[in-house]
């Protein structure tokens, strides 16, 4: 990935003209809300991708980056809106580039040098906008249900293609398994009607062979030796003695068919029917009863459909165009809420099944014997088996379907009654009974014709049946296989990260969870998570554990998989205000970790808690010069920053116009600023206040009185260890600082009463000059002349053993030599000094 060396934002969202130098190191951006950190965040993300993650997803309805990108006065003139960068790239040995991205043109940037490893380089940041991390997509990875917590995961590994495809084997499979059904049942019913037409109870290639074989005996037609998928029952029937034109109407095969017909209708009117029938009413009258439960099963319903009918790009209810993953997560947790009704939905329809399949056997079987109607020399008039057959199709339609309720209900009142069908049959029997009785020859022929035809028939139908069944295992074998491989190589993936996170997360929270372990548990489409709880178990992260240990998570969890995605790779993070709630307990080890554990990446960090920033730069993860405090924004100006020079440079402004009070009141929150950090920073002490609510006259006396102290001691101990070259170097730097503190307790009352605008403090701009230089004078003695970091007593707690600064340019002992203190006058030779 890369560093970023320099940030220059123009007239972008709401900063207008901003400059900040990182140098390729970490970078923190403090202030109140609102004072326009975020417009920083949001530079980064647009210079390096073009978008604006806060300006699109869901719940930003109308917003996009052209119309509300550009700063609110530039909203016409997208073209002045910019952002550019300078960048290192590690992995290039450090070279050097420039992004240059433009609001109107931002999927166009300037790219410069535009080589070939640059655009690379920076092609695979844009593969990895999750660089940019705020709290809002921290705490997803530990607060979300298990299919949302996978996709999040997966897309931060690069693996979301891996859940596309499941999803797509899941559908195919499903599909196929659907497709059984119908098959199945057309096998039965073409074995329903060779085995009718052959008169054998099982169908065997042996029963097949022995009925076949005595009419071809009748024929004096060779008999068949086996039964192979290509063999003809009728076989050399054109060549047979005694051939005669068949009849129009096969006997013996239309009274097996009627007596068929007039089995499965026996069926329909049997008491055992009608019982059944009469249960599943009282169940689906039960159902529908309910309001509630009737309006579930509907949504049921629509949401399958919808699966169903879903192409992996619209959905097919409203044409809006959804990604599959979000599509099926989408509507599997609406069916997730319908689990009760789907479970009593599932109960009534295996209800219904025997009813089904007793209606279609019917039908069916009524349907063979309207085909003989008009075969016959006066063609008979069927259409009263014509009206059952379509009744009974109704019937078995709107029970297939179940939906609406109140329709299967008013069909399940009436399934076992029939309309009479006597004179139909009657008709049909007398039709065939007056067809002359075939010769054994003729009688032979039709029977192995017909056969004949059936056998192809039912040959067919087990050939497509067991296509689709081999279709169907096969496709859920691939699932299967599919799901069982990537859920082993995810588990390897997961198992390294869950290592690394449990490691980290033990890091921050050494003091009462160093035993903490942790389980990422996937599975197909999921992903759960479960974290140790004090020994007690381990549980979801949200059970048990408070919303601070919740962020640290969230943090770890993120640092673990970076690191496995990037490895060395993971050079550059934005976290934008993404540990609010982490208790302050654990806030130096956060930065620990962060310094000792990812030493070669810049993290760009902002947040509205100095404390934060202050634990920060104490631990060294930034330093003095890398840090903008902002103090105020407004639309005009943009933020303002807590820098040294920008203070004083707006105090010299106010001062050209000869605005003292102005300039007095600037220069006194500034100082408020500076006292509480020096007083934080020498552990000055300071009398305690409840509400956090320190004066000035409260913070910087005690600063003051800090620093000198430091002074003193340091002397002391170098004293004891007859140090004189480090007692002059300090007398050096503590003769000046004690003269300045002199003139601004000379000059100090000036300062309030300009602020307060009291009528007899008439200062004018030659007053005031003396007062901002002496305070200027002051302000810089507090800071290391090499790093420009604020001295440092350490530790922070506990005896305090000396005053330092990052660089180390800065390092008074304060520890003086046992036994005595040994006072010298003059430098000691060798002695190396230390200010």
């Amino acid at each position: 990935m890369i560093r970023i060396e320099k940030i220059t934002i123009k007239e972008f969202r709401g900063i207008r003209d901003l400059e900040l130098v990182m140098g390729g190191e970490n970078f923190a951006a403090c202030g109140p809300n609102g004072t326009g950190k975020s417009g920083i965040v949001d530079a980064i993300e647009f210079a390096l991708t073009g978008s604006i993650s806060r300006l699109s997803g869901e719940g930003t309805g109308d917003l996009s980056v052209k119309q509300h990108g550009p700063h609110v006065d530039f909203r016409n003139k997208p073209e002045q809106s910019m952002v550019t960068l300078d960048v290192s790239i590690p992995s290039l040995n450090g070279k050097k580039a420039t992004i240059h991205r433009v609001v109107k043109t931002a999927a166009a940037p300037t790219i410069t040098p535009a080589d070939p490893d640059v655009l690379a380089a920076l092609e695979a940041v844009q593969l990895h906008p999750e660089f940019v991390l705020s709290r809002r997509e921290l705490i997803r990875y530990v607060i979300s249900k298990p299919g949302d917590r996978a996709r999040e995961v997966q897309a931060l590994l690069r693996l979301n293609d891996v859940e596309k495809l499941r999803v797509v084997l899941q559908k195919i499979a499903n599909a196929y398994a659907k497709e059984l059904a119908p098959l199945e049942r057309a096998e039965k019913d073409a074995t329903t009607q060779l085995t009718d037409a052959l008169g054998t109870a099982q169908l065997t290639k042996t029963s097949i062979l022995a009925a076949a074989n005595l009419h071809r005996q009748t024929l004096g037609v060779a008999a068949l030796d086996d039964l192979t998928a290509t063999t003809s029952l009728s076989d050399g029937l054109a060549t047979a003695t005694g051939a005669a034109p068949a009849q129009r109407v096969p006997k013996a095969q239309a009274l097996a068919d009627i007596a068929t017909m007039k089995t499965a209708l026996d069926a329909l009117a049997a008491q055992d029917f009608a019982a059944k029938a009469a249960t599943l009413l009282v169940g689906v009258e039960s159902l529908a009863s309910d309001p509630s439960v009737v309006n579930g099963v509907k949504l049921e319903a629509l949401l399958n459909s919808a699966l169903e009918l879903y192409d992996d790009e619209n959905c097919p209810v409203c044409d809006k165009p959804f990604e599959p993953t979000g599509f099926e997560a989408h509507l599997k947790e609406k069916l997730a809420h319908l689990d009760a009704v789907t479970a009593q939905r599932k109960a009534l329809e295996e209800q219904v099944k025997p009813l089904t399949d007793a209606i279609y056997a019917a039908g069916t079987a009524i349907a063979k014997v309207i085909e003989y109607g008009p075969l016959f020399q006066a063609p008979l008039d069927m259409k009263l088996l014509t009206g059952a057959k379509q009744l009974l199709r109704g019937r078995y339609d709107q029970l297939q379907k179940f939906l609406p309720l109140e329709d299967s209900v008013a069909v399940l009142k009436v399934v076992h009654e029939l309309p009479d069908l006597t004179p139909a049959l009657a008709e049909i029997d007398q039709a065939v009974a007056a067809i002359p009785e075939p010769s054994s020859q003729d009688a032979a022929r039709a029977f192995l014709t017909i056969g004949q035809e059936r056998l192809e028939q039912y040959r067919t139908a087990r050939k497509r049946h067991a296509s689709g069944k081999a279709r169907s295992e096969r496709a859920a074998l691939v699932f299967k296989i599919f799901g069982d491989t990537t859920t082993k190589a995810l588990e390897a993936i997961y198992h390294e990260v869950q290592e690394a996170f449990a490691d980290y997360y033990r890091q921050i929270n050494k003091d009462d969870e160093s035993d903490f372990t942790a389980h990422l548990l996937p599975s197909i489409g999921k992903l759960g998570f479960d974290v140790d709880f004090y020994g007690r178990g381990r549980f979801p992260p949200g059970a048990y554990h408070s919303e601070g240990h919740q962020d640290g998570m969230g943090l770890c969890l993120y640092l673990a998989l970076m690191s496995h995605l990037l490895g060395k790779g993971f050079t550059f993070a934005v976290l934008d205000d993404v540990l609010m709630s982490v208790d302050k307990g654990h806030r130096r080890e956060v930065c620990a970790l962060l310094k000792s554990r990812f030493p070669d990446t810049q993290f760009i960090f902002t947040t509205h808690d100095e404390v934060w920033l202050r634990h920060m730069k104490s631990e060294g993860i930034i330093k003095s010069k890398n840090a903008a405090q902002f103090r105020t924004w407004t639309v005009e100006t943009g933020p303002t920053e807590w820098t040294t020079n920008s203070v004083w440079d707006e105090i010299d402004g106010h001062l050209a116009k000869n605005d003292v009070s102005s300039a007095a009141a600037a220069l006194r929150r500034y100082l408020e600023y500076f006292a509480g950090e020096a007083s934080h920073r020498l552990r000055a002490a300071v009398e305690f206040r409840g509400d956090g609510e320190f004066m000035l006259g409260d913070t910087l006396p005690a600063a003051i009185s800090a620093l000198g102290t430091a002074f003193k001691t340091a002397k002391g101990a170098a004293n004891s260890w007859g140090q004189a070259d480090v007692v002059q170097a300090i007398s050096l730097f503590e003769t000046p600082f004690t003269a300045s503190k002199i003139t601004t307790n000379v000059e100090q009352w000036q300062i309030n009463k300009a602020v307060h605008y009291n009528a007899w403090a008439d200062l004018e701009k030659g007053d005031f000059l003396p007062v901002v230089a002496a305070f200027r004078t002051l302000t810089a003695h507090f800071s290391c002349p090499s790093c420009e970091e604020m001295l440092s007593i350490t530790p922070e707690r506990g005896r305090k053993t000396g005053l330092r600064c990052t660089c180390g340019n800065v390092n008074l002992n304060f520890n003086t030599k046992p036994g005595g203190a040994k006072v010298v006058s003059e430098p000691q030779a060798g002695a190396a000094p230390v200010l």
